[in-house]
């Protein structure tokens, strides 16, 4: 399966799983989305769908912690690394995919970034997340 394929087929299993963000779309880069758990949890996701990226799935990461030990390989990214320079003299920047700076619920929490490979884990990582208490 190629990237856009993969890419058009997790696009699809989140358009039937979830609604979109109130910040919407961001064109060709990113997907955002609202992802109501069984009981009523609102959970933010942004899939990245350029074709330059691999498929990307942030979610906070309060809601995946069990789950990140498994085959899906995933990056933390914690909210006390926003905005710090590499360099002194550096501007500070943000340090995460811009796309989530319009998301309130994403912003500036603890993320965590998977890469997904197969459809199948997405479906995993959906189904987990609508377990969620």
């Amino acid at each position: 399966m190629t990237r856009q394929e993969l890419k058009a087929e997790c696009l699809a299993l989140l358009d039937q799983n979830a609604v979109e963000h109130p910040a919407g779309h961001q064109g060709k880069l990113a997907a955002r989305y609202v992802l109501r758990s069984n009981v009523g949890a609102r959970i933010g996701l942004m899939f990245e769908k350029s074709d330059k990226t691999k498929a990307l799935l942030w979610v906070e990461h309060r809601f995946l912690r069990h789950l990140v030990d498994g085959d899906i390989e995933f990056k933390l990214y914690p909210a006390s690394a926003l905005y710090q320079a590499g360099e002194p003299d550096e501007k500070q920047s943000y340090g995460r995919h811009a796309a989530l700076k319009s998301m309130r619920d994403l912003a500036h929490v603890d993320l965590v970034r998977l890469t997904i490979d197969r459809v199948e884990q997405l479906r995993t990582i959906l189904t987990y997340l609508a377990a969620v208490t």
